[in-house]
């Protein structure tokens, strides 16, 4: 067995702050006259617009099930519907993870969008059968 090393540690270095400028610091203010508040951005995908078959899908849709402001605001979503909408299983299944959060790290769609996903869902439903629910896994769990 090799004999474990060791290596020295530095010890870290730190400035004596006062409680006004620590609490400035966590609040997002400059500390220095001139400094820029630096800000984390998230490194997302290129925003994907919304595709022309899927605008010719949401108009070949019933007008009080066409998610229009799930397609303004996440085009993405919108164009992953249309390519999935007569593939049954797959379809039920996008859906039913975008309304019900597994994995309680999503923060969720506003209201609007919510209410306009459930009633394609229900439309979805009433074109192609299935006794699949979105709550079934919760039934499963018990």
């Amino acid at each position: 067995m090799k004999p474990l090393e060791f290596t020295t540690v530095k010890p870290l270095e730190f400035t004596t702050v006062s409680v006004e400028e620590a609490r400035r610091a966590l609040e997002g203010e400059p500390t220095k006259p001139g400094a820029s508040k630096f800000t984390y951005k998230r490194t997302r995908t290129p925003k994907e617009p919304l595709l022309d078959v899927t605008r010719m899908w949401l108009a070949s849709l019933p007008q009080d099930v066409r998610p229009m402001e799930l397609a303004r605001q996440f085009p993405r979503i919108a164009n992953r519907l249309r390519q999935l909408w007569k593939q049954v299983s797959k379809c039920e299944e996008y859906v039913d993870a975008l309304l019900v959060d597994c994995r309680g790290t999503r923060n969720g769609f506003p209201p609007k969008i919510v209410q306009e996903l459930e009633a394609l869902r229900e439309y979805h439903a009433l074109l192609y059968p299935s006794s699949h629910s979105p709550w079934d896994h919760v039934e499963e769990a018990k």
